[in-house]
């Protein structure tokens, strides 16, 4: 038996895009810079004529500046388009050739190739050789083939076309039996029903990724980020889980409590930024000293920028420090996590390149549409995964949370199931749930006489129970028995004053 597999290199298109942003975020422009202002000088020497030295030089930034448009055009058909064919070289592309099929291959390099981007080694070796002799432009069509007789002696007569008149309406000319009839099927967008796949599966269940979390205040950011912890306990039980939360909000600690192994909280609201700063700092080195694969998640990490920014150098500290976590750390399991309040950010130096190695999630309340309109005006999203804020609406309308979900690992926006809350405060009432699950009638009759507002026991049953008469004195004695088989007679005593 071989282990041979050629086919065992099966990437997400959120991989690939990262393989292809990875692949032009050298560009070598300032060798162009420094080799004409070098060629310039010999140049203005030897011809002792400075004004070809400059022109020398001026062609050297020219040529940079033409290659680092090109590097940034790539970057936007990678991140905005998903169009990754046309950069990819040796095994890469070979391997998404064989991944995707040449149709695929095909039609991005003849978008590519329309839009003027410059085509690498392997992708125009292969256009030139096999792409463009194979490629139709003609997609998703079904050649219907002319009608069958009914019966070997009664043939189906063509109709003749008839020229219409100028002044009767134009109506469809019947076709021939011996033409093809082109239809066209067109499918439209829907979001894939919540139901037919498990939604943190999907995200953590066959390999951890780094991700971008996004949501403004009370959107939800804590109960998926909470479920998705819980998902990376059941699917991979060895991975340490690092939270630095600078909310530390008590009511939110049951979203970390249980899920991770390491807890660092704050409460930087009330701290200065230079505090802010030598904390996050710590909390970074603690992490860097945990053995083995290690998921670090950063909650608000858009009010940690702040207070970076508005210390003198910090900035560029923390820019590197997630660039490294983000770049480096995916191949051993050390993962990057973060949530922000904005899809923007540059700040935190993730644009471009690096933004295709997050795996981004978004989630919007339809009551706070502007969040929407702040995300699609950024490149965050693939374009053609910006619905109109009409259509999030809808999707929102089919949540029980109603709320809207883009999935990173899929490309889907999707109405966000109903989650565990496991902080056990529900943010759109402001108000604690009460986590106790009876399981049997004497915990419910418990739960009931402990919440009670009644002063006397009497009222209890009278109110809270609904009975009356012989109904209410039977009740009372059965609930006597019962709070003796429980050992719970004090709770008489603690909420009614009875003294048995």
């Amino acid at each position: 038996m071989s282990a041979f597999n050629p086919n065992s290199r099966q990437l997400t298109p959120q991989e690939w895009q990262a393989l292809a942003a990875s692949s032009i975020d050298n560009d070598n422009s300032q060798y162009l810079i420094i080799g004409g202002i070098i060629a310039g000088l010999f140049a203005a020497s030897a011809t002792g004529f400075p004004p070809t030295g400059l022109f020398i030089a001026a062609w050297g930034f020219y040529a940079a500046w033409q290659k680092t448009q090109g590097i940034n055009r790539n970057e936007t058909a990678i991140n905005n388009y998903g169009c990754v064919a046309h950069v990819l070289e040796g095994d890469n592309f070979r391997d998404f050739r064989h991944q995707v099929g040449d149709a695929e291959v095909n039609r991005q390099i003849h978008w590519a190739i329309e839009r003027g981007y410059k085509l690498s080694h392997d992708a125009q070796d292969y256009w030139e050789t096999w792409g463009k002799k194979t490629f139709s432009p003609v997609q998703n069509t079904q050649v219907l083939l002319p009608p069958v007789s009914p019966s070997p002696h009664l043939p189906v007569s063509p109709v003749s076309p008839v020229s219409p008149s100028p002044h009767s309406p134009i109506s469809p000319v019947s076709p021939s039996p011996h033409s093809p009839i082109i239809q066209t099927q067109t499918s439209y967008y829907a979001p894939p029903n919540r139901q037919e796949f498990d939604v943190m599966g999907e995200m953590v269940g066959k390999n951890i990724r780094n991700q971008l979390i996004v949501g403004i205040q009370g959107a939800g950011k804590g109960i998926v980020i909470s479920n998705a912890l819980e998902a990376v306990r059941k699917y991979h039980p060895n991975r340490k889980i690092f939270v630095i939360d600078p909310k530390g909000k008590a009511e939110e600690s049951g979203y970390w409590e249980e899920r991770a192994d390491y807890l660092e909280r704050a409460k930087i609201l009330e701290m200065e930024p230079h505090e802010v700063v030598a904390w996050v700092k710590k909390c970074f080195d603690l992490y860097m000293k945990v053995p083995g694969e290690c998921l670090l998640f950063l909650d608000e990490g858009t009010a940690v920028a702040s207070s970076f920014k508005s210390t003198r150098g910090a900035m560029a500290w923390l820019k590197n420090k997630i660039a490294h976590f983000v770049s480096l750390g995916d191949g051993d399991g050390r993962n990057f996590w973060m949530a922000v309040q904005n899809g923007d950010t540059t700040d935190l130096g993730i644009s471009g390149g690096m933004r295709s190695q997050l795996n981004p999630y978004v989630i919007i309340n339809p009551e706070q549409m502007s969040a929407y309109e702040s995300v699609i005006n950024l490149e965050l999203l693939p374009k053609d995964k910006k619905p109109s804020s009409e259509a999030i609406k809808e999707i929102a309308k089919r949540s029980p949370v109603g709320r809207a979900l883009y999935h990173g690992a899929i490309n889907e926006w999707l109405p966000m199931p109903r989650m565990e809350n496991y902080s056990g405060f529900d943010r759109d009432s402001r108000s604690f749930i009460d986590r106790q699950k009876p399981t049997s009638q004497t915990e419910l009759m418990l739960q009931k006489l402990s919440l009670s507002q009644q002063p006397t026991f009497t009222d209890f049953i009278a109110n809270d129970l609904g009975l009356t008469g012989d109904k209410a004195a039977q009740m009372q004695q059965a609930i006597l028995v019962m709070l003796r088989k429980s050992d719970r007679l004090d709770l008489l005593e603690k909420k009614f004053g009875v003294n048995l």
